[in-house]
Order: C-alpha cells, then structure tokens, then sequence
C-alpha cells in the first residue's frame, strides 16, 4: 500500500489488504529525503507537548516546513510519560518518589507491559498525517521521556547524581517496556508507507545517572542497548502490514560520532534481511555549537572559520588555549567536518546502511557579542556552518536534520517562527545557506544587518537612555528580565563611591488581579526590581532591592531617581575596586510594559555623583527584557500588571550569572527532584529533596548559559518552567 498516493480517507479500505508488497530499501530513500526539519521541545515534551512554550504542530506551519526545502520531518516523541507505566512507577514507589529518573529508591517495579493512551497515539497521527501529506517523509522516534530507557543502558545498580538512594535497572524490564511500546506503535501506523521511518531510540547514555559525570561506554554497556535495539526491530518486524520491511534506525551510543564504530561492530540484525536499516549520530561541535561559558581547557568558538575575528582571537573557532593557535582539525572545522562524514560514510553507507544526522545546530549568541563588527561576523559564520554540514552530508549519502527549539531569543536554534503563529522565517541566512547545498535558490531576504544593527552603538547626541521592553512568556511562572552593563577597565573601580544613583521613568498598575477573558494569565501577578553587580575574580554576586514592590515609586509622567547605598544591599559589596558588571532585574509574572532608564550613576562621599553609563549605548538585556537606546524626552506607555501572587502551586524562580533558585510549593512531605534540562533534552544538573508541607526552595549552581526547564516533581505533582540562563 502507498499512504501517500491512496490518501487518508482510502485506509480504512485498503487496511484489508491480505498482502503488503516489500517497501523500498533504507537506500533509495536517502535522495528524496533531502534535508531534513527537527519539530523539536514538543511531541516529546513529559506529558504536555505545549509545556515547553511551543504550540501544536498545525497544518500551516507543516505548509512552512516545506516550503522552506526540506522534505523530512523527524518527530521527537514521548511514550513513556503518555502510558499507565507512569502512574503504575509513582504508585509502587508510596506515591512520593519519582518515576523511573533518578530519585528511584531501588523497589521493585516491573511494569513491563504498558499501554500507551489512545488518544494521544491519535494526536501524534494528526502531526504524521500533516507531514505526510505535504509528500515529506517522517522520522518518528522514542526521546528522553523521563529517561526511562535513555537514562538506564546498565544493569544492576547506580548512584544517583546526589542525594540519598541508589538507582536500580533491570535492563530485561526496560527491555519488555521497549518492546511494548513499539509494539503498540508499529501496529498503530501499520499501513502507512515508506514515508514513515521509525527511531528505537534518541541519545541513549548521554544523561548518565551519577554525579553529573558519564561513564565509560563499554561493551558491556553496548549489549545492553544492543538488547533494547533488537526488542525494538522485533517488535516492529512483528506488528504486520508495511512493518515487515519499514526502514528502522538505531543509534551510536550518545549518538556521538566517536561511538560510531561500537555501534558499526555490534550493528543489529534484521530480520527482513539486509537494507532495512539506518543508523543515526547527532552533530553539535560543543565548543562552537552548545559552549556558553569559557572554561580554563578551552574558550567558546564564536567565529567559524574563514571568517575569523581579529580582535577576539580566543574565540575564534579551533583556538587551543594551551598553544595560543588555531587548530584547524578541531571539532566543528570544516577539515573535521569532512573526514567525520567520509568516516560515516565507510562505516555505514558502502554497507547499504544510510546514516541521518538526526540533530545537528549552533546557538545564535547575539547577547554575547556587543562588538558590531564581530557579531556580524558571527552570524555570517553560523550560516557558513551550516552549510558546510549539509553540504558533507549530500555529498556522502547522509540525511541532516536540523534541531529547532520554537525559541526565537538569544541562543536559539530556530529556523521557521511557530510560538506567535506567523510560521516565517527567522532565520534566512542558515537557510540560505542550507537551500544551496541541496541544489536549491536560497535566495532569502538577510536579515544579519537588521540584527547587528540592534546592537550596534548609535551616533552619541545628548540626551539618550535605554528603554527596555519586558514581555512575559508564562502567565504563572516567575520570569526574569536583566538589563547588563558590562564595565571597561577604567570604570571598574567603584569603591570610591558610597552607592549607585538611578535614574528611571515608568508607569506601573496598581496591585490587582489579571485580568481578561481567557487570557490564561491565572489568579494574581507579581513584580519586584533589583541592582545588582558582580565583583572580583570570583565574580562576587550582590544585590539590592530598587522597588520593593514595582507598583510602588515608578511613574509614567515624569523621570525619578532612585539611590542605592552599599549599606542597602544585602550583602554589603567586597571587592569594588574590582567592579566587573552592574545592571537591573526585574523579576515576575505577568508582567509586561517598559521603562526608560536615563542614567547609572556613583554617588560620592560628597553627596555629588558621578555618571558610569548614560545609556548612550545599547545595555546588554537578556531574558523578558529587550532593549534599546532613544531620547530620554521619549514618551512611552506602560501597563505592568502587579499584585502578590495566589497561585501556591506554581514555581517562582530566580535567575542569577551561574545561579538558579527556585520556589515551589508542595501539598505534603515527601521525596522531590529536581532536574535542570537543556532544550535537547540533555541534563545540565539535578537534585533530590525532602520536601516539606508548604514553600519549599531549590538551587541550582551552574556554568551553562541560553534557554533550558527546570522540572521539579513530587510524586503525580509536577511543575515545569522554561528558563534562560546565564
């Protein structure tokens, strides 16, 4: 049966079908595959696909998809998190503990023949019927999901990453949960065509749970995956229909490329023969794709090469910190790029085994280059990257997809607009560069100049400020927005002045609830401002309350100054002769509106001050805050909506430079986690708790900077935030 070419409304009569001709081979579907899209931070979001603060998949943006050039679609999915294994997991654990992730306290659970809801197998047809009817192809795998398998490729018993307890897996149990899952999936999707590919797995071992720390991949470890591969192709091979020779794909452990071999040498068997098959890596060169602080063993790479900085050299892309050179075969080099894909090639391809880059990317880092000239070289070299991946990769008989977050701020990965519903383009110039390495136009408007223009510092004329824009993305989640001003040497020395004199314009409504109709905006919001500044080698953080609440000193009107002593902090500042960044956060819910800030002042011993930033230039802003420099005459109109909040349930969380606090609330005592996750599903750190009736509070201590969730679980109780850190 071909789905595609029958339509939807012809299944139902063609499921009767006694016999189902052979599929074409993994091979012949590498060609019209072309380049392929990620529906990324949503189908496989624990539980609630929207969660994450992407919508539905809709038909329009499937439309976009496509219109863009690709013509394969790979749909991250949950399963584990949408069965009755979760509630049955949480219920042999007392109702307190948490499922099958890490605060697991060694009883026994061997629910090992779970169901998969019925609806939501339905809701994720609606997405693979969207796909398949634009004539794309789609990949639809197993992700993370609570690491119920991710997480487990061991045997035996584990510490966990901290806390009390240790973490024990049967991989036969794990196995038969595989083997049920896909089971019930490969039934489900039974007669649909070629069109439809199947992954068992997504990044297996990369989140291994101990103290933050990986262990070896060993062999030992890779016959256990193995196991969970061949539950996975059994269980599709048996499910009938189109199943018997439906193209499977399996991954190299932690889908890196250096594992690629261990999964060559210990490669499944099918049992509908030979050409069936795919095997799948994944591709982010950390230091130029995911690095978000510099470490002392290596810097970020901002800049790709050939368009390397002159004035920022540590960042330039293969700088070795231990030679003070460029190594131009480092990770992510065009040089690297080229043998790694030729690898692949001879590993898998010659054999009649097609390889995908199943996620493949690079942050956008416009919060972090302030140097006009610089960012825009960045930007030109993301583009660059991008195409030289895609580029080895048709030339090698390799399937690239890229990995979209939905996020449109700094450090996203975004290609195609989805969370305000317009589906255009944000980012042209990667998709140029994508568009021509498949032989099509890309020919996309660029949009590098409009976005170094924002950064860039405008003519100098008396009279400017910085209005900073907050718009909130939750309704019931505390969010951050910092306005940063990082200071040249020869404004560090702060410690002749005895404080810090703002001066600011704004308007803020009165305490009170939220209001309009279905706006999802919950009971009651909540705001409050802060000066704060990091000192030091160390980066001492410390900082003061401008506003105890927001709806108590600004005004709409006319400018008012505020003045902060060091005695008003805190923790009254050290180390002020070595000032390194000074700057505002607004924290809140509900909160949307600007305001105008005129001047930073040092106030003297005297009483007299003296000006450290008029905004003049662009403040770096980061979180809900957006920014930029206009006449401090400008009127501006602001609605911060204000109160103390209601919802006990809901967390409110606080981002600080390395830092993360959290306050959630729980309706008993009991075991919590909690887990802090990038957007690639990948964990950045992660705590057990005992909680107790009422506030309860986390912190997280963290060099990873850009978008990531905290999950804090108890139990069935869960509460999820996306947040940016820095």
């Amino acid at each position: 049966m071909r789905f595609n070419t029958f339509g939807i409304a012809c299944s139902s009569l063609l499921m009767a079908a006694p016999a189902f001709a052979a599929l074409p081979k993994a091979t012949a579907l590498v060609e019209p595959m072309g380049m392929g899209y990620n529906i990324g931070n949503t189908m496989e979001v624990p539980e609630n696909p929207t969660n994450w603060g992407n919508p539905l998949p809709n038909a329009a943006y499937i439309k976009a998809i496509k219109a863009a050039g690709f013509n394969t679609v790979r749909i991250p999915c949950a399963w584990y998190s949408h069965s009755d294994a979760l509630s049955k997991d949480i219920a042999a654990n007392g109702g307190t503990a948490d499922n099958q992730t890490y605060t697991h306290v060694g009883k026994a659970t061997d629910f090992s023949n779970p169901t998969i809801d019925a609806a939501w197998l339905k809701q994720v047809k609606d997405v693979v019927d969207m796909v398949i009817a634009e004539g794309m192809y789609v990949v639809l795998n197993s992700h993370w999901d609570e690491g119920w398998l991710e997480d487990r490729v061991y045997d035996g018993t584990a510490n966990p990453r901290s806390g009390a307890g240790n973490i024990a897996n049967s991989s036969a149990t794990t196995k038969a949960r595989q083997a049920a899952y896909w089971k019930q999936i490969a039934t489900f999707f039974k007669d649909y065509d070629e069109h439809l590919l199947f992954a068992g797995a997504n990044e297996p071992g990369v989140n291994d749970p101990w103290n933050g720390t990986q262990w070896e991949f060993d062999n030992t470890r890779m016959q256990v995956l193995k196991g969970y591969y061949d539950a996975f192709i059994t269980s599709v091979r048996s499910a009938g229909g189109n199943n018997d020779t439906r193209t499977l794909i399996v991954q190299a452990p932690r889908t890196e490329m250096d594992m690629a071999p261990m999964l060559s040498k210990n490669f499944p068997t099918d049992p509908a023969g030979e050409g069936y098959m795919m095997a799948e890596v994944h591709y982010y060169p950390y230091q130029y794709s995911l690095m978000t602080a510099d470490e002392d063993w290596g810097k970020q790479y901002y800049y790709y090469t050939g368009l390397s900085s002159t004035n920022d050299t540590e960042h330039n892309m293969g700088w070795n910190v231990y030679s003070k050179s460029i190594d131009n075969s480092a990770l992510g080099t065009p040089n690297q790029i080229k043998k790694a894909f030729g690898e692949l090639k001879t590993m898998f391809c010659d054999k009649g085994i097609p390889v995908i880059i199943g996620e493949l990317g690079a942050i956008k880092r416009t919060g972090q280059i302030t140097d006009a000239a610089n960012l825009k070289l960045h930007l030109q070299g993301r583009a660059l990257f991008y195409g030289e991946v895609a580029k080895n990769a048709k030339a090698n008989g390799i399937v690239p997809y890229v990995w979209d977050t939905g996020a449109e701020d700094d450090g996203n990965m975004t290609i195609i607009t989805r969370q305000k519903g317009t589906n255009t383009i944000l980012d042209p110039d990667v998709l140029n560069a994508l568009q021509k390495a498949y032989g099509q136009e890309g020919n996309n408007s660029s949009n590098i100049d409009s976005l170094v223009n924002e950064n860039e510092v405008p003519d100098d004329p008396a009279g400017k400020g910085a209005l900073i824009t907050y718009t909130t993305k939750t309704a019931d989640s505390s969010e951050t927005g910092t306005v940063r001003i990082n200071l040249p040497n020869a404004n560090k020395d702060l410690s002749k002045f005895v404080g810090l004199e703002i001066r600011m314009k704004g308007a803020v409504a009165s305490a009170g609830p939220c209001t309009g109709a279905g706006d999802g905006c919950g009971d009651y919001g909540w705001t409050s401002m802060d000066l704060f500044m990091m000192t030091g080698s160390d980066w001492a953080w410390f900082d003061a309350p401008v506003l105890e609440q927001a709806d108590q000193g600004l005004d709409a009107t006319k400018y008012q100054t505020f003045q902060i002593k060091w005695t008003d902090f805190r923790t009254e500042p050290t180390g002020l002769n070595s000032t390194n960044a000074i700057g505002l956060n607004l924290y809140g819910t509900q909160v949307s509106g600007s305001i105008i800030i005129d001047y930073i002042k040092g106030i003297n011993a005297d009483g007299t001050t003296t000006i450290i930033d008029d905004f003049d230039k662009k403040p770096s802003t980061e979180g809900t805050a957006t920014g930029k420099v206009v006449a401090v005459s400008s009127d501006i109109s602001i609605a911060i909506r204000s109160a103390r909040t209601a919802a006990i349930s809901k967390m409110l969380v606080n981002v600080q430079p390395g830092m993360l606090s959290a306050t959630f609330s729980a309706n008993k005592t009991g075991n919590a986690t909690a887990t802090l996750m990038n957007t690639m599903g990948q964990v950045i750190a992660q705590q057990n708790m005992s909680t107790k009736v009422g506030a309860n509070e986390v912190k997280f201590s963290t060099n990873f900077r850009g978008p990531a969730v905290l999950i804090v679980k108890q139990g069935s109780q869960k509460n999820m935030q996306k947040v940016i850190l820095k």
